[in-house]
């Protein structure tokens, strides 16, 4: 170092006078001392970084001192859930372990594996598939049937409890029974309807309410349509269909299945159906889980758990293949109601038959004996089902085919025209005869809502003179006076 700077300091001493030579021989001097101190820092660093590096990747040697430094730099693992822990299978013993072990006792080995704790809704679905209800149930519930027939024991069905049990087995049930683990001894599923214990058994095989029910659908669809064709002879054919499907619809015949006392009782769905609110998805809850509480759409797997259910109903939501539909508890409690009906024709005919249709199912929709008139529940009832897009066209074309004037709307009163706040009332007529009345806050308005309430009065009104077309069936030596139905339609806002 002081020979490769001692030419330049000569050189630098010749130019200069003898100060100046001096404080530049000085200056260059603090320059490179400073580099060479900065040298040694940074070599010093490095190797102390170098040891530091060794110190921490031997753990079991180095002292916890160095350690602290990089653990900022370091992610924490995350703890190991509980349920990966419990299916974690025990690490595999040695050769020559599994050959003592082999050669002692000839044991199964256990892999370790913890199954699950069974939940309330697991434990009850297994429940309601092995344990049938009794039959003191089953009394109640045929008691509860007749109670408000005519004549109660004469409609009952508690001398018929295999026939009542039969009532209350969805198919999908039995297909649920087939996915449960096999049993070494028989064990009887339902109280008359299990395959044979020995061979002299006369019970029948796997029965279910599915040919009772179709039965009763046509029943029930026979019954309703004859009501309300008589009650509303000028009804639309689309709005009698929605009709029948309000009072005799799958939504109908669940509730009044459920106010049998066929579903699951209160203290029932407190546990059944409900399963941990942080396992299911919204999405699942809104397509699956039944606030009436039985079988939750929770899923397992890949599948979605399926659920028999607490109460009288048998029947299981999971699919049976994956060619058909989920069966809903919805559905499960209108095949009831359905095969109910069809086992009091089967048992009582149908005039018992058709009283018990009136009496549970048609009650709103029966006419008052003394009026001429239709109910007016059942008029409060179909009134929502009237939808119209352009009412003055339809009254138009029903008045052309009836023969009568067209309609013309007149205004009748108004208020505030020139203000911010107006209201009309307007009314349709055909010559002098006012069909109907509307308001609005527009003249165009309270034309529309007239013309509205004209079809409603004449879609409403007019029940016939005349006896149902049961009533033959009913009553013995009786005349039919037939009824003129199925007129031409207006084809607008008719039909679908």
């Amino acid at each position: 170092m002081q020979a490769s700077t001692l030419p330049s300091l000569r050189s630098v001493a010749s130019h200069c006078g003898p100060s100046t030579s001096a404080r530049a021989a000085s200056s260059w001097a603090h320059q490179q001392a400073r580099s060479e101190g900065k040298f040694a820092r940074e070599q010093q660093r490095r190797t102390k970084v170098a040891e530091q590096a060794r110190s921490f990747s031997c753990t079991a040697s180095t002292s916890a001192a160095p350690q602290l430094a990089y653990n900022h730099l370091i992610s924490p693992r995350p703890p190991i859930p509980s349920e990966i822990k419990s299916a974690r299978k025990a690490p595999a013993a040695p050769a020559a372990d599994a050959l003592d072990a082999s050669e002692e006792s000839p044991a199964v080995e256990d892999d370790g594996y913890v199954p699950p704790p069974l939940t309330n809704q697991s434990l009850s679905l297994l429940y309601s598939f092995t344990t049938p209800p009794p039959t003191s149930s089953l009394s109640a519930f045929a008691n509860r049937l007749a109670l408000s027939t005519p004549s109660a024991p004469e409609h009952s069905l508690a001398e018929h409890l295999p026939l009542l049990e039969q009532c209350l087995i969805h198919p999908s049930f039995w297909a649920g029974v087939s996915n449960l683990p096999p049993t070494t001894t028989p064990h009887r599923y339902t109280n008359f309807h299990d395959s044979p214990l020995n061979p002299t058994s006369p019970s029948p095989l796997h029965a279910s309410n599915s040919p009772l029910a179709t039965l009763g659908n046509s029943l029930l669809g026979t019954l309703t349509s004859e009501l309300i064709l008589t009650s509303f002879p000028n009804l639309p054919t689309r709005v009698s269909k929605a009709a029948t499907t309000m009072y005799v619809g799958p939504k109908s015949l669940a509730a009044v299945a459920g106010a049998w006392g066929v579903g699951p009782s209160r203290l029932d769905r407190r546990d059944v159906g409900k399963p941990d609110q942080g396992k299911v998805t919204r999405k699942e809850m809104a397509y699956g889980h039944l606030v009436g509480g039985v079988g939750g759409a929770r899923k397992k797997d890949t599948a979605v758990e399926g659920a028999a259910g607490a109460g009288l109903v048998r029947w299981n939501r999971t699919p049976s293949s994956p060619a058909r539909d989920a069966v809903l508890f919805e559905d499960a409690l209108a095949s009831v109601s359905r095969a109910i009906v069809g086992a009091i024709y089967q048992i009582h005919g149908f005039a018992a038959t058709r009283a018990f249709v009136h009496s549970h199912f048609l009650s709103r929709l029966l006419p008052p004996a003394s009026s001429s008139f239709a109910s007016p529940t059942a008029t409060s009832d179909i009134i929502p089902l009237l939808k119209f897009t352009n009412p003055t066209r339809v009254l138009t074309l029903t008045l052309q085919k009836s023969g009568l004037e067209p309609a013309s709307h007149r205004l009748l009163k108004e208020s505030g025209r020139l203000s911010a706040h107006s209201t009309f009332v307007s009314g349709v007529y055909s010559g002098e005869e006012k069909l109907g009345e509307g308001f609005g806050s527009s003249i165009k308005m309270s034309e529309w809502r007239a013309s509205e309430d004209a079809l409603r009065r004449m879609y409403l009104g007019g029940r016939v003179k005349g006896d149902l077309p049961s009533e033959t069936w009913v009553s013995e030596g009786k005349a039919f006076e037939g009824v003129k139905l199925g007129e031409v339609e207006v084809d607008q806002e008719s039909r679908r």
